[in-house]
């Protein structure tokens, strides 16, 4: 797995699954999301396409080779033959994971206010709301900045690197050839900032979730409300609980190597083979992120299942029971 023709074809390989994965996963939101799911299209919709889009960008696009534990790497993907900057193109694939983590974010942050407001419109609140999820969008992009404001000279850096006495201690396996690839970067010889810009964001967006997701928890399990009927209680937490395992698996899938990365750069640990294999990993996010939304919400299981098994006939019966409802205009606030 340290081969680049090896991770490469890997990379491809994602691509080439990616794209049709992804592409119907968008026609199931846009088309089979039933009525009493309508309020959570257009934000289910942006979630699926950050994922796939971030995928492609990994897959196709960068196809970077980090050399952990220093910040440095080089592109095989078709920013090259683009002629798009390395540092550019490592800039952005930084910003796209915290896009996907603010996204998240925003997803929660839209059924808390749904579940605990209901429907009604606050010009106040949708204000501060529309700023809030701005500002951390903004955040994302320039959370890693700081790390760009040391970025060394780069043939200096490279020169340091091919120094026994100082990079080898480091990066003991590295190859000097490597440092000659085309698009070669390095983003820093002292890897703190980086660390602590990636630590700061994780702790920012995860703190921010884990209220959102306890607060709705207690509202549906704990607090009994007399408004709300039995099954109106019922379908929101069916629903709640496919939310989460929605985001929890995909981000499962994501941090694992982003973990992985920020230990390997906090203690100096160099393993080409395995940090091909994190990349491999986390550009499976979306179409974890797909498979989970098609098994976990029935609706869109049910419609899969009668696209590929049409004589399947238990789909349709099935989820028109599950949505059946004893009051319109109770149950449309379940979502």
């Amino acid at each position: 797995m340290s081969s680049d023709s090896i991770y490469l074809n890997g990379l491809h390989m994602l691509t080439l699954t990616e794209i049709p994965v992804h592409t119907f996963g968008a026609f199931i939101i846009v088309a089979k999301t039933p009525k009493k799911m309508s309020s959570i299209r257009w934000t289910m919709l942006l979630l699926h396409f950050v994922g796939a889009f971030l995928d492609v960008y990994l897959s196709f696009f960068a196809s970077p080779v980090l050399t952990l534990p220093m910040c440095s790497g080089y592109p095989l993907g078709i920013s090259v033959a683009l002629g798009v900057p390395t540092p550019l193109v490592v800039y952005l694939g930084i910003s796209f994971v915290g896009v996907i983590a603010v996204t998240i974010l925003g997803f929660f942050e839209d059924r808390y206010h749904r579940l605990i407001y209901g429907r009604m419109s606050n010009g106040e609140r949708d204000w501060k709301r529309k700023l809030y999820i701005a500002s951390h969008y903004v955040l994302a992009f320039v959370f890693i900045a700081p790390g760009y404001l040391t970025i060394p000279d780069q043939q200096i850096a490279k020169y340091e690197t091919k120094q026994v006495n100082k990079m080898k201690r480091k990066v003991p396996c590295i190859a000097s050839e490597v440092l000659d690839r085309p698009g070669y970067f390095i983003l820093a010889t002292e890897t703190l900032i980086a660390c602590l810009c990636l630590i700061f964001m994780s702790l920012v967006v995860t703190s921010q979730a884990v209220f959102y997701v306890a607060s709705m928890s207690r509202f549906l399990f704990l607090t009994v409300s007399k408004a709300q009927s039995s099954n109106t209680l019922r379908l929101q937490k069916q629903f709640f609980v496919a939310l989460c395992l929605q985001v929890v698996i995909p981000i499962f899938v994501l941090f694992v190597p982003v973990f992985y990365i920020i230990i390997v750069i906090w203690f100096n640990i160099y393993n080409q083979g395995w940090t091909n294999i994190a990349m491999l990993v986390m550009a499976t996010h979306g179409i974890a992120s797909t498979f989970t939304m098609l098994f976990v919400h029935k609706p869109y299981r049910d419609a899969t299942l009668t696209i590929f098994c049409p004589r399947s006939k238990s789909c349709t019966s099935d989820q028109s029971q599950l949505w059946k409802t004893r009051g319109t205009t109770v149950q449309s606030q379940a979502f």
